[in-house]
């Protein structure tokens, strides 16, 4: 058993995209995420995840949402903005594809015991760009970023099963197999 999610990696020049918007922006009182780490959660297993089972699930019936047009949209923050501590990018196209992508990674891992967080409401579309420990105004870090889309639009036709590995220098993760959504 292990802690695992399943995520969505935008590709390189949406990556190459993202540094050159939030790379020079200071955030002194935050903790970056790493580039390699930049994905979109598409569902949190938790620190028991038996990643051959959820492997077998999809193997079993898989994902069938087609191929999504996904392009990162501007800044935003979990919560309010006046005092949140995970500030994002969210989508500017694709969110209806990713949802629907959620919704069947749930439905597929529901028998194995696998829900969606119970904190969260409702699927939310995010890649994560930095975490405070205290809530923070991010409304100046949101204007600064902008609200203009980041980088081209890109095809996404895969979920991959990461297996997150924490070490006192931060987790790393590990790629345990990728799911196609084409069926």
């Amino acid at each position: 058993m292990t802690r695992a999610f399943l995520a969505i990696k935008p590709p390189a020049v949406a990556l190459d995209a993202i540094a050159t918007r939030v790379d020079p922006i200071a955030m002194p009182t935050a903790r970056r995420t790493p580039r390699e780490q930049w994905h979109f959660t598409v569902q949190f297993l938790g620190d028991r995840a038996d990643v051959d089972a959820v492997a077998s699930a999809f193997l079993r019936r898989p994902l069938d949402a087609g191929v999504g047009v996904l392009q990162l949209g501007g800044a935003d923050a979990i919560g309010r903005r006046r005092r949140a501590r995970i500030l994002y990018l969210g989508l500017r196209e694709g969110e209806e594809w990713m949802r629907e992508v959620a919704a069947q990674v749930e439905a597929r891992l529901a028998p194995l015991g696998y829900g969606r967080d119970e904190e969260s409401k409702e699927f939310l579309a995010h890649l994560t760009i930095a975490r405070f420990r205290e809530p923070t105004d991010l409304r100046p870090l949101c204007a600064e970023i902008g609200a203009e889309a980041v980088g081209p639009a890109w095809r996404a036709d895969e979920v991959i099963l990461y297996e997150s590995v924490l070490s006192s220098t931060g987790a790393r993760h590990v790629e345990r197999a990728r799911l196609s959504t084409r069926g």
